[in-house]
Formats: C-alpha cells, structure tokens, sequence
C-alpha cells in the first residue's frame, strides 16, 4: 500500500510555486487533486487530508495543555484571593483591638477589610496565554481550512507534465486558471462527477463567461480563481518552512 511520509523543507524568499504541483509534497498532483476554495492552492487528496489529521491532532493537544495552564492560574488566583481575604480579616481584627484598647475610632474602609473581591482587593494575573485556534490552519495562507473547504478537480497533463486548460488545451503556467465547480443536482448519474474542470480565465472570458460548463454542459455553481504559477510562496502570505508529505512504498 501507499503511505505518506513528512520531510520539512526550508523555503527560500524566492521559492516559486509550479502551478498543478501538490502544495505539500511539491509534485504534481496526479492522485485525486483537489483545491481549496479559500486560498485557491492545489493538494493530492492523501496529503492535506493526513495534514489535516495531524494539524487537528496538535490543536487538541494544544487545547488540553491551555485548559490545564487555565485550571491552574484560576486556582492560584483562588488562593491569592483567600490570602489576601485572611489578610484583610487580620488587619480589621488589629483594628478592632486598638480601637477597643484606645476607645477612638479607626479610619479605615469596614467593607474593604472584608470584601476582597473589591478592584483594590484583587490581585493582578501575572501572565497570559491565548487560546489555541479551534481549526487547522492551511499550510499556505494560514487561514482556517475544513475538509469540506476542498473541492475535487479534474486536472488533465501534457506529456511535460503540464496542467492543460480543458477547454483550449494549452499548458498552464503562469497564467490566471479558474476551478469551474458544478453546480450538484437531483441526476445521480450527474452527481459521480462532480469534479471541477480547469481552465484558462482569458479562454472561458472569450467564451463569454457562460453560467454553463462548455466542458461538460452542466451549470456551474462557482468560479473559484486558482493561485497562478509563479508567484512567491513567501509573498503570498504562505510558509517559509513547508512539511512536504512524500509517498513512501511499504
């Protein structure tokens, strides 16, 4: 069977990403390509969803080590508010007794002495922590990915291994290339394709910009723009340290 491995790669400022490359393993993305609808980067199915797995894995590890570090500054903060009420409890016991030895009255605040949950009368948290994110982040442009933000293509090569336009048939490059997503509808035969097909934006804007796939004639629900080749991974607010996730043979 096929598994995936991670190896961690150091990207440089000028690290460009090759369009229809896996934007984790940084190959092209042959088995089950797919694409995010949040940041336009292409994965292989395997590898963003074990990314997924593992991201989701930490953030619930993160998640128990910040309610334990919460549990434990809420039960400091308990025994420095009881410390400081005893505190407060003595003062005004001391008080009563000069009063009672020298028959004056004391200057004091009666319901500060006793009412340490007062702003004056509480004590200052010393650190803090912010709470781990509820969603893995995506490995290029950091925002929060879902499994259902991912879309499956229908990415056709050239003998140079080249993404080709599906309407034109010439290679994708640097050019802009849009994601065409069907729209889902009651014809279950429909339905086993949902794949979105790929193409040029100048060819599908020639074409006038039809709501109907000219690939396979159904409507389409989205146009998603895909990140173009070319462009910087750092520039584009992605990372400069990926985790590529490799096929291994086992």
């Amino acid at each position: 069977g096929e598994s995936y491995g991670t190896t961690t790669a150091r990207l440089g400022q000028d690290s460009q990403y090759t369009f229809g490359n896996c934007s984790l393993s940084l190959h092209p993305a042959k088995d089950q390509p797919v694409a995010s609808i949040t940041s336009g980067y292409i994965y292989e199915r395997a590898a963003i969803l074990e990314y997924l797995l593992k991201k989701t894995q930490e953030l619930k590890q993160k998640q128990l080590e910040y309610d334990r570090w919460k549990q434990s500054q809420e039960q400091q903060l308990l025994m420095e508010q009881d410390k400081k009420r005893k505190a407060e409890m003595e003062k005004f016991e001391t008080a009563q007794k000069v009063v009672a030895a020298k028959k004056q009255r004391v200057e004091v605040n009666p319901l500060n002495r006793t009412s340490y949950w007062l702003a004056q009368s509480q004590p200052e948290r010393t650190s803090s922590r912010t709470p781990p994110p509820t969603r893995p982040a995506s490995p290029n442009s950091q925002r929060p990915l879902r499994r259902k933000d991912l879309v499956e293509l229908d990415l056709k090569w050239n003998s140079d291994d080249q993404v080709v336009c599906a309407i034109s048939e010439k290679s994708i490059t640097t050019q802009q290339a849009l994601a065409l997503i069907p729209k889902v509808s009651g014809d279950k035969q429909k339905n086993n394709n949902n794949k979105a097909q790929v193409v040029l934006e100048q060819v599908y804007s020639d074409l006038g910009n039809d709501k109907i796939c000219p690939v396979t004639g159904r409507k389409i629900a989205k146009i998603l723009k895909l990140q173009k080749g070319g462009s910087s991974f750092a520039s584009s607010g992605g990372i400069v340290e990926a985790k590529q996730y490799r096929p291994t043979m086992t």
